[in-house]
């Protein structure tokens, strides 16, 4: 195992690789369990010094020597060059005689800021556009003296009207955000949009909903209503399905309306002041007052820019049996007295002063796929009612769409149905405005949750976009779960089709290889409520903490079971401290003396030992190696390290 040699052996007959080398001996790094002379090991100590006597009993010999050379080390072990500064290396070899003090809460505090550094920047990296203006919204919501109400406590405000009269951005001109998409084109709502507003000290929810079209149209016009397409992403569906569909669509927009304007407290009902007066108008005006002539219905007369010219255009609208206001969504003229009257509606219902604050963060999931994977059957399946439109035409789902979840157990989520990411050259060449908002939604889904449900087809198996989005998720340092949908439609299953299926999708995605897998079949509810279960636990994992004892003594473990490689001039990582910086996702910093010294490759074995040591299955990590080499001016001068000095605590480590 170990060759001899003795001490006066001349550089020649050494093997090539040593000669012209000072040879020492060889430190062993100890094993857990071994014991040294120098008495327990410390805590937090990643690496031991040889027992001082033991040195100097080694430099009193001068005649003989023992040297030990790992044969299987030297031939085996994997060499690359260093780009760094030898002549740092020369004064940390001068070091290893000795030992280094390193103070623990200065490398804890530097890791929470490189933690916390490498959040922004990936932030920046993925930066989506109205990402100020959404900030700006959440700061607002924060800064509010109200307490935080549950939503399905507040009273609730509904907008309804024909298509392209402007209530979309009446929506977003409410809640102070860019939720709901605004285009210049009718049809582009189609599912309820919920969100907060606040006015003062009243604080209700706002419904934003989509246009209702009246049933004497023709499908043609329906079709051109809706600005729908029988084409796009509809490969393979026969062309009556794609008709029964497309005749079916205002109906089921129709749907969700009738569904806001039920648990609504208010009721905007919006007109377009440029148009004038139509016949649609009419139509809506004699459904409120014969179906909900109980509520309170205010007339909002939209796209009145100029205060003088909106008094002559509300004229036409008396004769709806309303009042009607003059507001501009756009630039917000009017819009103050409209919450005014909108208040002082909602006070005359119950108050909410028996109501506790409900100061539990409240998971999100949302469920993100390329078009027509099942995430919308996926979210019906699981709140139990039709909450989102569900149709064959590609591109139904636009919006982000938040919805509140509850298990039986009383767990709350929030669960986010998303709109289909397509390929970024198949949504260029579309040139649809509307897509293209609608992605960013899905992606700015995906920021702002803990868990993400990656729905698959399952005889469509993994694509390249599927990977693209899964790519995505990682760099966003969102928890995970791999969703088979419509996993019924797989012919001829037996007990080893879920093996083989599983051994597919991790090779296809292995940037996803620590996320689990549920099969699901949404049509007939099969398994869903294992997608909650799973994300359950992943979320914990996210978030969960690692002691700082335990996670040093596996990176011990780990290194004494594969040491870094040495470089071409037999310099070695050598691993100081290692502390969790962060959670969501955990971030572990280590403290080494030359990151150079750590390949890639290294790198990712530190990271499948952690996982297999200590779990976090689910949630990506990550690690960030800092490099603690001293200057050669300050190690001389001070005898110390380039690490902030005065901390009361700090630890002994071997250099």
């Amino acid at each position: 195992m170990a060759a001899m040699a003795p001490a006066t052996t001349s550089s020649s007959s050494l093997p090539p690789r040593l000669a012209g080398r000072t040879l020492r001996p060889t430190r062993l790094l100890p094993l857990p369990g071994r014991a040294t002379s120098a008495g327990a090991p410390r805590p937090l100590l990643l690496s031991f010094p040889a027992p001082a006597p033991a040195r100097r009993r080694a430099a009193a010999q001068k005649t003989s020597v023992e040297y030990e050379f790992d044969d299987e080390e030297e031939e085996g072990e994997e060499e690359y060059e260093y780009e760094g500064d030898e002549e740092e290396w020369e004064d940390e070899d001068e070091d290893e005689e000795g030992e280094e003090e390193i103070d623990v809460e200065a490398m804890e505090e530097e890791a929470r800021g490189a933690a916390a550094d490498l959040a922004k920047r990936l932030a920046r990296e993925l930066t989506i556009d109205d990402d100020v203006r959404e900030k700006r919204r959440s700061s607002r919501d924060k800064a509010s003296v109200s307490k935080h109400v549950p939503d399905n406590l507040l009273p609730k405000v509904a907008i309804i009207g024909r298509p392209n009269v402007g209530k979309s951005a009446l929506f977003n001109r409410l809640v102070g955000g860019n939720r709901a998409i605004v285009v210049d084109e009718p049809g582009v709502t189609r599912d309820r949009l919920y969100g907060r507003s606040y006015w003062g000290d009243q604080e209700f929810m706002v419904i934003d909903t989509g246009g209702v079209i009246t049933l004497s149209k023709s499908q043609a016009g329906v079709m051109e209503e809706l600005a729908v397409t029988t084409t796009v992403g509809m490969d393979g569906i026969p062309l009556a399905t794609r008709e029964a569909a497309i005749a079916r669509m205002p109906s089921m927009i129709e749907k969700q309306a009738v569904a806001a304007v039920d648990e609504a407290a208010v009721i905007l009902f919006v007109v377009d002041g440029q148009a004038g007066l139509v016949a649609a108008d009419i139509e809506i005006s004699d459904w409120l007052r014969r179906n909900y002539s109980d509520k309170c219905v205010i007339l909002a007369v939209n796209k009145c820019e100029s205060p003088r010219k909106g008094q002559m255009q509300v004229l036409d609208f008396w004769s709806l049996g309303f009042s009607p206001m003059p507001i501009s969504a756009i630039t917000g003229t009017g819009t103050g007295d409209l919450l005014d009257l909108v208040c002082s509606e909602l006070r005359k219902f119950e108050g909410l002063d028996g109501v506790e604050e409900d100061k539990s963060d409240i998971p999100a999931i949302a469920i993100v796929g390329r078009p027509n994977v099942g995430k919308s059957s996926i979210l019906n399946a699981l709140v139990g009612e039709d909450r989102t439109i569900v149709s064959p035409v590609s591109g139904t789902t636009r919006d982000a769409i938040d919805t509140d979840f509850t298990t039986d157990d009383g767990q709350k989520y929030k669960l986010i149905d998303t709109a289909g990411i397509r390929r970024r050259a198949a949504v260029a060449s579309a040139g649809s405005t509307t897509e293209t908002l609608s992605v960013k939604r899905a992606f700015r889904a995906i920021r702002r949750s803990d868990v993400v449900a990656l729905v698959i087809e399952a005889m469509a198996c993994v694509t390249e976009q599927d990977y693209k989005i899964a790519e995505r998720i990682e760099k966003e340092g969102k928890a995970c779960v791999i969703v088979v949908n419509k996993w019924d439609t797989i012919p001829n299953k037996n007990h080893q089709s879920t093996t083989y299926y599983e051994q597919d999708v991790r090779q296809k995605l292995r940037i996803l290889d620590w996320a689990p897998i549920v099969y699901c079949s949404a049509t007939n509810g099969s398994s869903v409520e294992k997608i909650i279960s799973a994300a359950a636990l992943v979320e914990k994992e996210r978030s969960r903490r690692l002691g700082t004892s335990i996670l040093n003594q596996v990176v011990r473990e780990a290194i004494a079971f594969k040491p870094p490689p040495r470089t071409r001039g037999g310099k070695r990582g050598r691993v100081y401290y290692t502390t969790q910086a962060a959670v969501g996702p955990p971030t572990f910093v280590f403290f080494v003396n030359d990151a150079k010294l750590f390949p890639e490759t290294y790198r990712r074995y530190m990271e499948k030992k952690l996982r297999s040591d200590v779990g976090f299955p689910g949630t990506p990590i990550r690690l960030l190696w800092r490099s603690r080499r001293r200057s050669a001016k300050q190690g001389k001068s001070t005898g110390g390290n380039s690490m902030s000095a005065g901390a009361p605590s700090k630890v002994v480590v071997a250099a």
